[in-house]
Protein backbone atom coordinates (compact mmCIF):
# COMPACT_ATOMS: atom_id res chain seq x y z
CA UNK A 1 0.00 0.00 0.00
CA UNK A 2 2.20 2.62 -1.52
CA UNK A 3 1.03 6.18 -1.40
CA UNK A 4 2.37 9.35 -3.46
CA UNK A 5 3.15 12.94 -3.77
CA UNK A 6 4.21 15.39 -6.40
CA UNK A 7 7.80 15.88 -5.97
CA UNK A 8 7.59 19.61 -5.68
CA UNK A 9 5.14 19.27 -2.49
CA UNK A 10 7.73 17.28 -1.16
CA UNK A 11 10.32 20.06 -1.07
CA UNK A 12 7.60 22.10 0.22
CA UNK A 13 7.13 19.65 3.12
CA UNK A 14 10.67 19.56 4.24
CA UNK A 15 11.16 23.63 3.92
CA UNK A 16 8.15 23.45 6.76
CA UNK A 17 9.46 21.06 8.82
CA UNK A 18 13.23 21.68 8.86
CA UNK A 19 13.00 25.65 8.64
CA UNK A 20 16.42 26.64 7.10
CA UNK A 21 18.27 23.89 8.66
CA UNK A 22 19.78 22.34 5.50
CA UNK A 23 16.79 21.87 3.56
CA UNK A 24 16.79 19.16 0.73
CA UNK A 25 18.71 19.54 -2.45
CA UNK A 26 16.29 21.08 -4.55
CA UNK A 27 17.98 20.70 -7.99
CA UNK A 28 20.04 17.09 -7.64
CA UNK A 29 22.83 16.38 -9.56
CA UNK A 30 22.51 13.42 -12.10
CA UNK A 31 25.87 11.63 -12.91
CA UNK A 32 27.20 8.13 -14.45
CA UNK A 33 29.05 6.45 -12.53
CA UNK A 34 30.38 3.49 -15.47
CA UNK A 35 27.54 2.28 -16.54
CA UNK A 36 25.15 3.30 -14.17
CA UNK A 37 23.24 6.22 -13.24
CA UNK A 38 23.34 8.27 -10.12
CA UNK A 39 21.58 11.91 -8.58
CA UNK A 40 23.34 13.18 -6.01
CA UNK A 41 21.37 14.62 -3.32
CA UNK A 42 23.34 17.40 -1.19
CA UNK A 43 22.01 19.80 1.51
CA UNK A 44 21.39 23.01 0.47
CA UNK A 45 22.62 24.86 3.08
CA UNK A 46 24.62 24.06 6.81
CA UNK A 47 27.97 22.33 7.26
CA UNK A 48 29.31 20.09 4.96
CA UNK A 49 28.41 16.99 5.09
CA UNK A 50 30.47 13.94 6.71
CA UNK A 51 27.95 11.12 6.03
CA UNK A 52 27.02 9.82 2.94
CA UNK A 53 24.40 7.68 2.74
CA UNK A 54 23.57 5.39 -0.90
CA UNK A 55 20.24 4.15 -2.29
CA UNK A 56 19.63 1.66 -4.76
CA UNK A 57 17.52 -1.59 -5.30
CA UNK A 58 17.92 -4.70 -7.49
CA UNK A 59 15.92 -3.24 -10.48
CA UNK A 60 13.77 -0.52 -9.97
CA UNK A 61 15.01 3.09 -10.04
CA UNK A 62 15.67 5.07 -6.97
CA UNK A 63 16.81 8.41 -8.61
CA UNK A 64 13.68 10.14 -7.07
CA UNK A 65 13.36 7.85 -4.20
CA UNK A 66 11.98 9.65 -0.96
CA UNK A 67 14.85 9.05 0.93
CA UNK A 68 17.31 10.98 -1.52
CA UNK A 69 15.26 14.16 -0.32
CA UNK A 70 14.69 12.78 3.46
CA UNK A 71 18.11 12.44 4.21
CA UNK A 72 19.80 15.20 2.30
CA UNK A 73 16.84 17.32 4.39
CA UNK A 74 18.95 16.60 7.15
CA UNK A 75 22.22 17.51 6.66
CA UNK A 76 23.63 14.04 4.76
CA UNK A 77 25.36 13.85 0.69
CA UNK A 78 23.11 11.13 -0.62
CA UNK A 79 23.94 9.25 -3.63
CA UNK A 80 21.08 7.37 -5.10
CA UNK A 81 22.00 5.06 -7.98
CA UNK A 82 20.70 2.26 -10.47
CA UNK A 83 22.36 -0.88 -11.22
CA UNK A 84 22.87 -1.73 -14.51
CA UNK A 85 19.45 -4.11 -14.04
CA UNK A 86 17.36 -1.25 -13.71
CA UNK A 87 13.79 -2.16 -14.97
CA UNK A 88 14.95 -5.63 -16.37
CA UNK A 89 14.13 -8.50 -14.04
CA UNK A 90 15.05 -11.33 -16.70
CA UNK A 91 19.08 -9.63 -17.01
CA UNK A 92 19.40 -9.90 -13.55
CA UNK A 93 22.64 -11.68 -12.56
CA UNK A 94 22.55 -11.03 -8.91
CA UNK A 95 26.18 -12.32 -8.38
CA UNK A 96 27.42 -9.36 -10.59
CA UNK A 97 25.21 -6.36 -7.82
CA UNK A 98 27.99 -5.83 -5.40
CA UNK A 99 30.12 -4.72 -8.52
CA UNK A 100 27.49 -1.62 -8.74
CA UNK A 101 27.45 -0.80 -5.13
CA UNK A 102 31.05 -0.64 -5.32
CA UNK A 103 31.16 2.19 -7.86
CA UNK A 104 28.79 4.05 -6.06
CA UNK A 105 31.03 3.18 -2.39
CA UNK A 106 34.08 4.72 -4.07
CA UNK A 107 32.53 7.73 -5.66
CA UNK A 108 31.25 8.79 -2.35
CA UNK A 109 34.29 7.62 -0.39
CA UNK A 110 36.26 10.03 -2.36
CA UNK A 111 33.77 13.73 -2.24
CA UNK A 112 34.90 16.37 -0.18
CA UNK A 113 34.70 15.91 3.62
CA UNK A 114 33.38 12.45 3.69
CA UNK A 115 34.44 10.18 6.42
CA UNK A 116 31.42 7.35 6.36
CA UNK A 117 29.42 5.95 3.94
CA UNK A 118 26.33 4.02 4.93
CA UNK A 119 24.28 1.91 3.03
CA UNK A 120 20.70 2.69 2.78
CA UNK A 121 18.51 -0.68 2.18
CA UNK A 122 14.95 -0.08 1.31
CA UNK A 123 12.97 -3.20 -0.06
CA UNK A 124 15.00 -4.96 -2.30
CA UNK A 125 17.52 -2.97 -1.51
CA UNK A 126 17.81 -4.64 2.30
CA UNK A 127 19.14 -7.87 0.20
CA UNK A 128 21.16 -5.80 -2.32
CA UNK A 129 23.07 -3.47 0.39
CA UNK A 130 23.57 -6.96 2.85
CA UNK A 131 24.66 -9.25 0.06
CA UNK A 132 27.85 -5.96 -0.61
CA UNK A 133 28.29 -5.85 2.87
CA UNK A 134 29.09 -9.57 3.70
CA UNK A 135 31.26 -10.52 0.61
CA UNK A 136 33.25 -6.57 1.61
CA UNK A 137 33.33 -8.02 5.54
CA UNK A 138 34.01 -11.58 4.48
CA UNK A 139 35.47 -11.75 0.81
CA UNK A 140 34.54 -14.04 -2.06
CA UNK A 141 34.13 -17.08 -0.24
CA UNK A 142 30.80 -15.93 1.47
CA UNK A 143 28.95 -16.01 -1.90
CA UNK A 144 31.15 -19.36 -2.44
CA UNK A 145 29.64 -21.43 0.03
CA UNK A 146 28.75 -25.27 -1.51
CA UNK A 147 24.99 -24.62 -0.69
CA UNK A 148 24.62 -21.59 -2.98
CA UNK A 149 22.24 -22.18 -5.23
CA UNK A 150 24.47 -19.68 -7.78
CA UNK A 151 28.26 -19.33 -6.69
CA UNK A 152 30.15 -15.82 -7.23
CA UNK A 153 33.12 -15.56 -9.84
CA UNK A 154 36.25 -14.15 -9.18
CA UNK A 155 35.27 -10.34 -9.48
CA UNK A 156 34.56 -9.76 -5.91
CA UNK A 157 37.69 -8.72 -4.32
CA UNK A 158 38.93 -6.01 -2.82
CA UNK A 159 35.09 -4.59 -1.89
CA UNK A 160 35.39 -1.68 0.55
CA UNK A 161 32.90 -2.27 3.58
CA UNK A 162 30.61 0.48 4.37
CA UNK A 163 30.47 2.10 8.13
CA UNK A 164 26.93 0.97 9.05
CA UNK A 165 23.34 0.08 7.49
CA UNK A 166 20.41 1.05 7.48
CA UNK A 167 17.36 -1.47 6.59
CA UNK A 168 14.22 0.13 6.19
CA UNK A 169 11.44 -2.36 5.85
CA UNK A 170 13.92 -4.58 3.73
CA UNK A 171 12.54 -7.71 2.88
CA UNK A 172 14.22 -11.25 3.52
CA UNK A 173 15.47 -11.26 0.20
CA UNK A 174 14.07 -11.77 -3.54
CA UNK A 175 13.97 -15.32 -3.60
CA UNK A 176 11.93 -15.60 -0.22
CA UNK A 177 9.34 -13.08 -1.69
CA UNK A 178 8.82 -15.34 -4.96
CA UNK A 179 8.00 -18.19 -2.51
CA UNK A 180 5.58 -16.92 -0.86
CA UNK A 181 3.75 -14.73 -3.96
CA UNK A 182 3.23 -18.54 -5.47
CA UNK A 183 0.04 -20.12 -6.02
CA UNK A 184 0.43 -23.91 -5.41
CA UNK A 185 -2.99 -24.23 -5.97
CA UNK A 186 -2.78 -23.66 -9.59
CA UNK A 187 -1.09 -25.98 -12.50
CA UNK A 188 -1.60 -25.41 -16.19
CA UNK A 189 -2.17 -29.42 -18.08
CA UNK A 190 -2.95 -29.45 -21.70
CA UNK A 191 -3.49 -25.32 -22.13
CA UNK A 192 -6.34 -25.92 -18.94
CA UNK A 193 -5.73 -24.36 -15.61
CA UNK A 194 -6.56 -26.69 -12.88
CA UNK A 195 -6.70 -25.99 -9.43
CA UNK A 196 -6.58 -27.81 -6.26
CA UNK A 197 -9.77 -27.03 -4.04
CA UNK A 198 -8.02 -28.20 -0.83
CA UNK A 199 -5.20 -25.66 -1.55
CA UNK A 200 -6.85 -22.94 -2.88
CA UNK A 201 -6.33 -19.25 -1.13
CA UNK A 202 -9.40 -17.59 -2.91
CA UNK A 203 -12.00 -20.07 -1.63
CA UNK A 204 -14.55 -19.50 0.68
CA UNK A 205 -14.11 -22.66 1.93
CA UNK A 206 -10.57 -22.15 2.95
CA UNK A 207 -11.36 -18.85 4.74
CA UNK A 208 -11.05 -16.28 1.60
CA UNK A 209 -12.95 -13.32 1.79
CA UNK A 210 -13.54 -11.54 -1.25
CA UNK A 211 -14.56 -8.09 0.69
CA UNK A 212 -12.50 -7.91 3.64
CA UNK A 213 -9.58 -10.17 6.12
CA UNK A 214 -9.86 -13.63 5.11
CA UNK A 215 -9.08 -15.82 7.55
CA UNK A 216 -7.58 -19.15 6.92
CA UNK A 217 -7.23 -21.86 9.75
CA UNK A 218 -3.78 -23.34 11.33
CA UNK A 219 -4.39 -26.22 9.69
CA UNK A 220 -4.71 -24.81 6.23
CA UNK A 221 -1.81 -22.45 6.12
CA UNK A 222 0.51 -25.84 7.14
CA UNK A 223 -0.56 -27.36 3.82
CA UNK A 224 -0.27 -23.77 1.75
CA UNK A 225 3.13 -23.52 3.27
CA UNK A 226 4.71 -26.73 2.79
CA UNK A 227 2.73 -26.64 -0.32
CA UNK A 228 4.33 -24.22 -2.05
CA UNK A 229 8.12 -24.99 -0.67
CA UNK A 230 7.37 -28.42 -2.77
CA UNK A 231 6.44 -26.12 -6.18
CA UNK A 232 9.83 -24.03 -5.25
CA UNK A 233 11.72 -26.84 -4.72
CA UNK A 234 10.20 -28.58 -8.46
CA UNK A 235 10.76 -25.22 -10.34
CA UNK A 236 14.43 -24.96 -8.87
CA UNK A 237 15.03 -28.85 -10.05
CA UNK A 238 13.72 -27.63 -13.17
CA UNK A 239 15.72 -24.85 -13.88
CA UNK A 240 19.17 -27.13 -12.64
CA UNK A 241 18.44 -29.94 -14.95
CA UNK A 242 18.09 -27.69 -17.87
CA UNK A 243 21.29 -25.79 -16.87
CA UNK A 244 22.79 -29.66 -17.18
CA UNK A 245 21.56 -29.91 -20.02
CA UNK A 246 23.06 -27.35 -21.52
CA UNK A 247 26.62 -27.77 -20.30
CA UNK A 248 26.65 -31.32 -22.11
CA UNK A 249 24.97 -30.01 -25.35
CA UNK A 250 21.67 -31.52 -24.84
CA UNK A 251 19.53 -28.36 -24.81
CA UNK A 252 17.46 -26.39 -27.79
CA UNK A 253 20.35 -23.20 -25.99
CA UNK A 254 23.63 -23.30 -24.82
CA UNK A 255 23.45 -20.31 -22.28
CA UNK A 256 19.84 -19.60 -21.12
CA UNK A 257 16.07 -19.64 -21.47
CA UNK A 258 12.75 -18.03 -20.36
CA UNK A 259 11.77 -19.15 -16.94
CA UNK A 260 7.77 -18.79 -16.81
CA UNK A 261 6.16 -19.22 -13.43
CA UNK A 262 2.16 -18.72 -14.15
CA UNK A 263 0.36 -17.34 -10.99
CA UNK A 264 3.63 -17.01 -9.26
CA UNK A 265 2.73 -13.23 -8.69
CA UNK A 266 3.84 -9.53 -9.17
CA UNK A 267 6.03 -9.25 -11.79
CA UNK A 268 6.67 -5.70 -10.65
CA UNK A 269 6.95 -4.69 -6.78
CA UNK A 270 4.95 -5.15 -3.98
CA UNK A 271 2.52 -8.22 -3.29
CA UNK A 272 0.33 -7.38 -6.54
CA UNK A 273 -0.92 -10.45 -8.11
CA UNK A 274 0.93 -12.73 -5.71
CA UNK A 275 -0.97 -15.35 -3.75
CA UNK A 276 0.95 -14.54 -0.23
CA UNK A 277 -1.65 -15.75 2.20
CA UNK A 278 -0.29 -12.81 4.74
CA UNK A 279 -1.76 -9.83 2.65
CA UNK A 280 -4.82 -11.73 2.64
CA UNK A 281 -5.02 -12.55 6.03
CA UNK A 282 -3.08 -10.15 8.47
CA UNK A 283 -4.04 -12.08 11.38
CA UNK A 284 -1.06 -14.20 10.88
CA UNK A 285 0.56 -13.47 13.76
CA UNK A 286 4.06 -15.06 13.58
CA UNK A 287 4.31 -13.50 10.12
CA UNK A 288 2.44 -10.26 10.65
CA UNK A 289 3.42 -9.71 14.46
CA UNK A 290 6.69 -8.98 16.41
CA UNK A 291 7.58 -12.39 18.10
CA UNK A 292 8.09 -10.35 21.73
CA UNK A 293 8.11 -6.76 22.70
CA UNK A 294 10.11 -4.40 20.64
CA UNK A 295 9.60 -1.12 19.96
CA UNK A 296 7.07 0.79 18.59
CA UNK A 297 7.29 4.78 17.29
CA UNK A 298 4.24 5.95 17.22
CA UNK A 299 2.75 8.73 15.38
CA UNK A 300 3.33 11.46 18.34
CA UNK A 301 7.00 10.62 18.15
CA UNK A 302 7.65 8.73 21.80
CA UNK A 303 8.21 5.19 22.15
CA UNK A 304 6.33 2.37 23.45
CA UNK A 305 7.73 -1.00 24.03
CA UNK A 306 4.83 -4.35 23.41
CA UNK A 307 4.21 -6.89 21.01
CA UNK A 308 3.56 -4.78 17.83
CA UNK A 309 0.57 -6.04 15.56
CA UNK A 310 0.87 -4.82 11.50
CA UNK A 311 -2.39 -2.74 10.87
CA UNK A 312 -1.99 -3.37 7.39
CA UNK A 313 -5.35 -4.39 5.27
CA UNK A 314 -5.79 -7.29 3.75
CA UNK A 315 -6.07 -7.40 -0.38
CA UNK A 316 -8.70 -9.40 -1.34
CA UNK A 317 -8.12 -8.61 -4.83
CA UNK A 318 -5.44 -10.22 -5.35
CA UNK A 319 -7.82 -13.05 -6.40
CA UNK A 320 -8.16 -11.09 -9.73
CA UNK A 321 -4.36 -10.67 -9.92
CA UNK A 322 -3.30 -13.63 -9.25
CA UNK A 323 -5.39 -15.66 -12.08
CA UNK A 324 -4.10 -12.48 -15.13
CA UNK A 325 -1.08 -12.83 -17.10
CA UNK A 326 0.05 -8.98 -16.47
CA UNK A 327 -0.27 -9.26 -13.00
CA UNK A 328 0.40 -12.43 -11.89
CA UNK A 329 2.87 -14.30 -13.69
CA UNK A 330 6.69 -13.84 -13.34
CA UNK A 331 9.15 -13.88 -16.17
CA UNK A 332 12.56 -14.62 -15.41
CA UNK A 333 15.16 -16.59 -17.40
CA UNK A 334 16.36 -19.74 -16.10
CA UNK A 335 19.84 -17.64 -14.81
CA UNK A 336 17.85 -15.00 -13.49
CA UNK A 337 15.35 -16.84 -11.71
CA UNK A 338 18.46 -19.58 -10.02
CA UNK A 339 20.68 -16.27 -9.42
CA UNK A 340 17.96 -14.03 -7.61
CA UNK A 341 14.43 -15.43 -7.45
CA UNK A 342 15.46 -19.33 -5.94
CA UNK A 343 15.75 -20.41 -2.26
CA UNK A 344 15.33 -23.96 -0.93
CA UNK A 345 12.75 -24.70 1.68
CA UNK A 346 10.22 -27.22 3.56
CA UNK A 347 7.84 -24.66 4.20
CA UNK A 348 7.64 -20.90 3.45
CA UNK A 349 6.98 -19.87 6.86
CA UNK A 350 9.88 -21.04 8.74
CA UNK A 351 11.42 -23.62 7.03
CA UNK A 352 13.37 -21.39 4.82
CA UNK A 353 17.53 -22.19 3.84
CA UNK A 354 18.31 -19.06 3.94
CA UNK A 355 21.62 -19.67 2.89
CA UNK A 356 21.16 -21.36 0.03
CA UNK A 357 20.80 -18.24 -2.06
CA UNK A 358 22.90 -15.01 -2.07
CA UNK A 359 19.97 -13.09 -2.43
CA UNK A 360 19.34 -13.08 1.31
CA UNK A 361 19.02 -10.57 3.91
CA UNK A 362 19.13 -12.91 6.55
CA UNK A 363 21.86 -14.67 5.46
CA UNK A 364 24.11 -11.52 5.19
CA UNK A 365 23.41 -10.11 8.54
CA UNK A 366 25.50 -13.03 10.41
CA UNK A 367 28.55 -11.83 8.65
CA UNK A 368 28.52 -8.11 8.49
CA UNK A 369 29.79 -6.43 12.20
CA UNK A 370 29.24 -2.95 11.30
CA UNK A 371 26.10 -0.63 13.63
CA UNK A 372 22.87 -2.00 11.61
CA UNK A 373 19.28 -0.47 12.49
CA UNK A 374 16.21 -2.08 10.88
CA UNK A 375 12.64 -0.22 10.61
CA UNK A 376 9.93 -2.25 9.96
CA UNK A 377 6.83 -0.46 8.82
CA UNK A 378 3.59 -1.01 11.11
CA UNK A 379 1.53 -1.42 7.98
CA UNK A 380 3.14 -4.00 6.02
CA UNK A 381 4.01 -7.32 5.74
CA UNK A 382 7.91 -7.06 7.13
CA UNK A 383 7.23 -6.64 10.64
CA UNK A 384 8.56 -10.11 11.46
CA UNK A 385 10.93 -10.72 8.91
CA UNK A 386 12.40 -7.40 10.02
CA UNK A 387 12.49 -8.72 13.45
CA UNK A 388 14.33 -11.92 11.83
CA UNK A 389 17.01 -9.72 10.56
CA UNK A 390 17.23 -8.20 13.55
CA UNK A 391 17.93 -11.82 15.61
CA UNK A 392 19.91 -12.90 12.85
CA UNK A 393 22.82 -9.84 12.82
CA UNK A 394 26.00 -10.59 14.19
CA UNK A 395 26.62 -6.51 14.95
CA UNK A 396 27.42 -5.85 18.23
CA UNK A 397 25.13 -2.57 17.57
CA UNK A 398 22.08 -3.85 16.42
CA UNK A 399 18.83 -1.53 16.65
CA UNK A 400 15.06 -2.78 16.02
CA UNK A 401 12.11 -0.30 15.81
CA UNK A 402 8.55 0.15 13.98
CA UNK A 403 7.10 2.80 12.71
CA UNK A 404 3.51 3.16 13.56
CA UNK A 405 0.78 3.24 10.06
CA UNK A 406 3.67 3.53 7.88
CA UNK A 407 3.33 0.95 4.69
CA UNK A 408 6.13 -0.21 2.75
CA UNK A 409 6.60 3.23 1.46
CA UNK A 410 7.19 5.26 3.89
CA UNK A 411 4.13 7.69 3.59
CA UNK A 412 0.96 7.37 5.83
CA UNK A 413 -1.17 4.41 5.55
CA UNK A 414 -4.82 6.36 5.14
CA UNK A 415 -5.87 3.21 4.84
CA UNK A 416 -5.57 1.72 7.69
CA UNK A 417 -6.47 4.98 10.15
CA UNK A 418 -9.19 5.27 12.31
CA UNK A 419 -9.18 8.71 12.92
CA UNK A 420 -8.03 10.89 10.09
CA UNK A 421 -4.40 12.17 10.31
CA UNK A 422 -4.16 9.18 12.88
CA UNK A 423 -1.11 8.51 11.34
CA UNK A 424 0.38 11.50 9.42
CA UNK A 425 3.98 11.71 10.75
CA UNK A 426 5.43 8.29 9.18
CA UNK A 427 7.93 9.79 7.13
CA UNK A 428 9.09 12.36 9.58
CA UNK A 429 9.36 9.95 12.41
CA UNK A 430 11.06 7.33 10.18
CA UNK A 431 13.93 10.18 8.78
CA UNK A 432 14.13 11.95 12.19
CA UNK A 433 15.12 8.61 13.72
CA UNK A 434 17.54 7.49 11.65
CA UNK A 435 19.53 10.96 11.19
CA UNK A 436 19.30 10.57 15.73
CA UNK A 437 20.63 6.89 15.30
CA UNK A 438 23.34 8.06 12.29
CA UNK A 439 24.65 10.96 14.28
CA UNK A 440 25.05 9.66 17.78
CA UNK A 441 27.42 6.80 15.97
CA UNK A 442 28.94 8.66 13.09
Amino acid sequence: MKCTSHPGMAVVAAVIAFGGVGFAQSHPEYIRLGQLSAALYKPDSGPLPHVAFLLAHRTANYLNHLGCRELSARGFLTLCFNTRFENNEASVRWEETPLDVKAAVDFARAQPGITRVILFGHSGGGPLMSFYQAVAEKGPAYCQAPKKLVKCGGTLNDLKPADGIVFADAHAGNPVQALRSLNPSVTIEGGRRRVDPALDPFDPNNGYDPHGPSHYSVEFQDRYFAAQSAKMNALIDAALRAQRRMESGDYPYPDDDIFIIPFGGNPGAGPGGSAALAALDPSIADMMSTGRPEKLLRNDGSIVTQIVDSVAVSQPEMAVTNSAFGTGTKRFTIKSFLSANATRSTNSRSGIDSCSSNNSTVCAVESISVPVVIAAMGAYQFIRDDEIIFEKSASRDKDYIVIEGAPHGFEPCTACERTKGQYSNTVKNLFDYIRDWTNKRF
